[in-house]
């Protein structure tokens, strides 16, 4: 996994399939302290994140496809949670510039296993 911070979406009408009705974010790869590392992935959202946020990133394709369900298609890499800080002597995120530990306010998103059926209007599982 990978520490990353949004920096867009990436918008594309004709795709495939496994792509279809999901977000795409540009994201710039982070050292652990929270400067910039070399580099950047197209992720799949899968937990809601918005420009500037902090991110943990999957980059690996055959997990990446377990997470959304799909076993075969183009898909290496998905968003899998919003950061709040990251600690411990090689990580400083609230220390370096343009990074904040303040997390975002935001509903959580509804998580649907196909096994578990559709959350009722309480949230919960029936």
């Amino acid at each position: 996994m990978k520490l990353g911070k949004v920096v867009g979406t990436v918008v594309s009408t004709i795709k495939s399939p496994i792509l279809e009705g999901r977000a795409l974010l540009l994201v710039d790869l982070l050292e652990p302290d929270g400067r910039a590392a070399s580099g950047y992935l197209i992720a799949v959202d899968t937990v809601g994140a918005g420009a500037g946020e902090t991110v943990l990133v999957l980059d690996e394709g055959s997990s990446a496809r377990q997470i959304v369900g799909a076993p075969y298609g183009p898909l290496r890499a998905v968003v899998v949670a919003i950061v709040d800080a990251v600690e411990g002597p090689a990580a400083s995120i609230a220390d370096a510039p343009g990074t904040s530990r303040t997390p975002t306010k935001r509903a959580a998103p509804a998580v649907r296993r196909a096994k578990d059926g559709p959350p009722d209007e309480s949230g919960g599982r029936r």
